[in-house]
């Protein structure tokens, strides 16, 4: 029914309604006709079988003394009448000599895919059990296959004559009782849109029926949207105005919806952070698992030893699988410690570390010189532009990590992996304050995942060896540690600048 409203087949409401009248008609005819088959086969055949062993029994009964004396050209005689019974195809009669005549009904040709032999029927003279020869009879199907086939056109025929008349009537009802009212009310509408009108008349008055209480119907919405367009257009000119002052509000709470959210997010981070402390459990099972395996070898070792049977290649097996443990141990220790750390930075403030006042300029230097080898196994050139002999008062050790976390952040995201590219590191003053800034050349973060950069557990590379806290401990220090802002520029694909202001 798709295809009746495609651009390359449209029908009208009397084609459409033909074309599903017949298909309802067509499918019901082939489910009947499918089933008048099926059991007008079964009855046909069943009778076909009575018929065929009463007739079998009826020729043996005949030519039981000529079977006896096998004489061919009386038998022939007797038995060609039946061969005009288009049920018969063949009949076979064989003595106790194995002398054999058969008689087909046409000459030389073969029998038909639809024909079935019968059962030997045993032949005996009347008053003597003794046998004296068989009759068989091979019968054939295609005259009621014929039959069958000939109601079946029958049907359809009558069928395709019922289909004309009902297209013939139903073409006619609908254009008198339907189309023309439609077409009407089409025209009426028509002309009010061209002419511009504020009401419809009604077209179809007299004519008593559904159609015309539609037409009336849409007089009175006509009626309603001209007194609707009145109100609003009274009311367009107070609306723009009050746009104008809708939209300052709305920039207005927009601002402070942003401070409030970045405000709560900093206040319930000690909580999300107690909450997500289960992270820690993947590698303590794995911890777990390692030192149960190895405690299950130790136990086999001391046995093996204990009665005699360790040999030096068991020993060596057991060894190296230790040592895999031992590592597997060491390594899902490390990454716990490591999270356990990150989690901490992320939970309380980093005032650790006592403030002095240092240089800046030579500070970032070192730092950088020390992640160089990293972006180096990377394949990404360090751009420093770092304006000299700067000196604040502040904590050296936070200046580390946030380089650290935002070195880290190019290599993990902004590239793909294999590609080449450049990280720019900057340092200079603007006004009251020291703008940190670094940049990049890769592919950048889209729009949506922008507002979330800085969330806590918030990565595109999950399960990849990333935790989401990098830049989320950035955030952290810059606003908490550092009294200062951070913001993030990008339009992709021409990569990412992230640029932290600290007051001087």
């Amino acid at each position: 029914m798709a295809a009746l409203s495609t651009p390359g087949f449209r029908l009208k409401l009397t084609g459409k309604l033909l074309v599903v009248i017949t298909v309802i008609l067509v499918s019901c005819q082939l489910l009947m006709s499918g089933f008048y088959w099926v059991t007008n086969s079964q009855k046909l055949q069943q009778a076909h079988q009575q018929r065929l062993q009463q007739l079998q029994i009826t020729i043996g009964q005949t030519i039981a003394i000529d079977v006896w004396n096998f004489n061919p050209g009386t038998l022939e005689v007797l038995l060609k009448p039946y061969l005009n019974d288009p049920a018969i195809q063949a009949i076979i009669v064989r003595d106790m000599q194995q002398n054999q005549l058969i008689l087909p009904r046409t000459a030389g040709n073969p029998a038909p895919v639809t024909s079935r032999s019968s059962q030997p029927l045993f032949l005996t003279i009347a008053g003597n059990n003794e046998q004296i020869g068989q009759l068989q009879i091979i019968d054939d199907l295609a005259y009621i296959h014929q039959e069958l086939r000939q109601n079946l056109q029958r049907q359809f025929t009558e069928l395709l004559i019922m289909l004309v008349l009902l297209g013939i009537g139903l073409t006619f009802t609908l254009h008198l009782l339907v189309l023309r009212p439609l077409c009407k009310l089409h025209h009426a509408l028509m002309e009010a849109i061209q002419n511009k009108s504020e009401t419809v008349q009604n077209p179809l008055l007299g004519l008593h029926d559904e159609f015309e209480e539609v037409a009336a119907g849409m007089v009175a919405l006509s009626d309603r949207l001209s007194g609707d367009m009145q109100q609003i257009l009274q009311s367009r000119t107070a609306l723009i105005a009050a746009k104008e002052k809708t939209e300052q509000a709305l920039l207005d709470l927009k601002q402070t919806q942003e401070a409030l959210l970045q405000s709560e997010k900093q206040a319930s981070l000690g909580a999300l952070v107690s909450g997500v402390a289960h992270e820690v459990n993947t590698p303590l099972g794995i911890i777990v698992t390692s030192i149960t395996c190895m405690h299950e070898q130790l136990r086999r070792i001391h046995q093996d030893m204990t009665v005699g049977k360790l040999t030096k290649q068991v020993l060596q097996d057991n060894v190296s699988s230790l040592l895999e443990a031992a590592e597997l141990i060491t390594h899902n220790a490390d990454r716990a410690s490591q999270l356990v750390s990150n989690f901490k930075l992320l939970a309380k403030e980093q005032s650790t570390e006592a403030e002095r006042s240092f240089d800046l300029s030579a500070y970032l230097t070192e730092v950088l010189q020390s992640l160089q080898p990293q972006l180096t196994k990377a394949g990404i050139e360090l751009q420093a532009q770092i304006l000299p002999n700067i000196s604040l008062v502040s904590m050296p050790g936070l200046f580390h990590q946030l380089m650290s976390a935002m070195v880290s952040n190019v290599i993990q995201h902004a590239y793909p992996h294999g590609k080449s590219g450049f990280c720019r590191v900057e340092l200079y003053r603007q006004d009251q304050w020291l703008i940190l800034a670094c940049s990049d050349g890769g592919h950048g973060i889209d729009p949506e995942q922008q507002k979330h950069v800085f969330d806590p557990f918030y990565t595109t590379q999950l399960g990849a060896g990333t935790s989401g806290l990098g830049l989320a401990i950035v955030h952290r220090i810059v606003r908490s540690n550092l009294h200062g802002h951070i913001s993030v520029h990008s339009q992709p694909p021409e990569g990412t600048r992230f640029e932290i202001q600290i007051p001087a």
